[in-house]
């Protein structure tokens, strides 16, 4: 007998959440993924292995779907056999959902769960290059002054309003896989934790950064005519302030190597890169 391939249904609620908790409560909470299936894998005796969806996203020019795996320890031989049944749910979801009047992109990480040769033989090729950001809090932290004009404060974004502004002046300055909707942000916003660190000059927001339980300080921006004047650094400097209030010992971060300006403002801050990332795109 072979892997059997069946979309998600409300039956198998309590098996999702078993195999993965992020699945599980963004199929259940995040209005986005209403319209999207995810596809779960059964062994022969009728095991959930493995669940498939796809995340999306846009750029400039094209969609993008990033492919999520999550699998259980009866996986661990099997991937190979994964990768095969779920390939063509995964082309079949993109034809369903994408724009037909953009490029379509299906992306994977490094080498798709575990085999390069899979993408290689899938037509997958060199899409965009990562670095995993990482600096320990136990060593000395810089001195950074609040840049006269601006408040930097804790930012609930209580209101539906803050939300989608937050959310349309974020995405100025993020695009690709690492897009966020406002439905996404409050699927996040209801979790164990997310810290968001706001910069206003006045009322207008001018800067940000967020701060997960993860020992994560990201999705740092800051509006052009704020740039160069310490504020980056500022915002980076509270999201250590708060980990290490929280007993954290280290933060990270994501960069994309062409983003050259934030990595040296990482290493300015302390950072080191030393784990590369590489998503593969096929394009559909």
């Amino acid at each position: 007998m072979s892997l059997q391939v069946h979309p998600y249904c409300s039956e198998l609620e309590e098996a999702v959440k078993s195999l993965s908790h992020k699945a599980w409560i963004l199929f259940k909470y995040n209005k986005d993924y209403d319209h999207q299936r995810m596809s779960c894998v059964f062994n022969e005796d009728g095991n959930l292995i493995c669940v498939g969806y796809l995340r999306h996203g846009i750029a400039d020019d094209h969609d993008v779907f990033e492919i999520e795996m999550p699998t259980n320890e009866l996986a661990s031989n099997r991937m190979d056999e994964i990768r095969m049944a779920l390939f063509p749910t995964f082309i079949d979801t993109c034809q369903k959902l994408r724009n037909p009047n953009k490029k379509t992109k299906l992306v994977a990480w490094n080498d798709f769960y575990g085999n390069g040769d899979f993408c290689k033989e899938k037509g997958f090729i060199p899409y965009q290059t990562y670095y995993k950001a990482q600096r320990s809090l136990e060593r000395p932290l810089p001195e950074i002054r609040m840049p006269v004009g601006v408040d930097v404060q804790y930012h609930p974004m209580e209101y539906k309003e803050e939300r989608i502004n937050y959310t349309e002046l974020e995405n100025q300055f993020f695009q690709g896989v690492v897009y966020r909707s406002v439905n996404m942000l409050e699927w996040m916003m209801g979790g164990p934790e997310l810290h968001t660190i706001s910069a206003f000059e006045g009322d207008e927001l001018v800067g940000s950064v967020m701060c997960w339980q993860t020992g994560a300080v990201e999705r740092l921006f800051v509006i052009p005519r704020w740039r160069n004047k310490g504020l980056a650094k500022f915002l980076i400097a509270k999201g250590f302030e708060y980990h290490i209030k929280n007993g954290r010992n280290e933060v990270e971060t994501l960069v994309n190597e062409q983003n050259k300006e934030a990595m040296k403002l990482l290493e300015s801050m302390g950072y080191s890169f030393p784990v590369k990332l590489e998503l593969k795109a096929l394009d559909i």
